[in-house]
């Protein structure tokens, strides 16, 4: 199966020499990339399913990193990915039985300016949160910002809740979209079990 697409900066212009990792439920890197001059990648993989997918180029210093979750390849798939200087980690989606037909989605969003600072807490200031499900913008009902005990200190990670399309209530794939107040953008993907 052929896993591809390209790697972009948040205006949409490519981005060569992306790495591109799929990695095991361990993190460990297992098959991996690299985006040209005009920001594609191609990754020749077995069938199968892929818990994660990472991209990024001069990580820490230029960019944070793109993170996709739960691919079931059972196809050729196409994935464009967008990076920039804010990183949306841990993305989780769930509905709640018996409740208002939506999802519920946590995520810990990451600063690399407050990266570099050295900051304990490295949640940007969210000026905005975008969400879409299967390629389609869905409404943010709710934003609640939470705290997240990570040993000594605690960071700052985001539960929305946002609509399910009215149509049908199944999704395949969940964007999620953050910009801060200087304008720096992070995404990631996350498909359903």
């Amino acid at each position: 199966m052929l896993l591809s697409g390209y790697t972009k900066d948040k205006d949409g212009n490519a981005i060569a020499g992306a790495v591109v990792e799929v990695k095991d439920a361990q993190f460990q890197t297992i098959y991996q990339a690299q985006s040209d001059i005009q920001g594609y990648y191609s990754i020749e993989l077995p069938a199968g399913k892929y818990p994660f997918l990472t991209a990024v180029r001069d990580y820490g210093v230029d960019y944070l990193e793109y993170w996709c979750q739960n691919i079931n390849l059972t196809q050729d798939m196409s994935l464009d990915i967008r990076f920039d200087s804010l990183e949306i980690y841990g993305l989780h989606a769930f509905e709640v039985k018996g409740a208002y037909p939506s999802l519920m989605v946590y995520f810990r969003p990451m600063s690399l300016e407050k990266y570099k600072k050295g900051e304990p807490d490295i949640s940007p200031e969210i000026n905005s949160i975008r969400a879409f499900i299967d390629g389609k913008a869905v409404s943010v009902l709710m934003e609640n910002k939470v705290r997240e005990y990570i040993g000594e200190d605690c960071m700052s990670a985001f539960l929305i809740q946002i609509a399910l399309p009215a149509d049908d209530r199944a999704w395949n794939r969940l964007d999620v979209e953050v910009r801060d107040n200087s304008n720096a953008f992070g995404t990631a993907t996350i498909f359903s079990c």
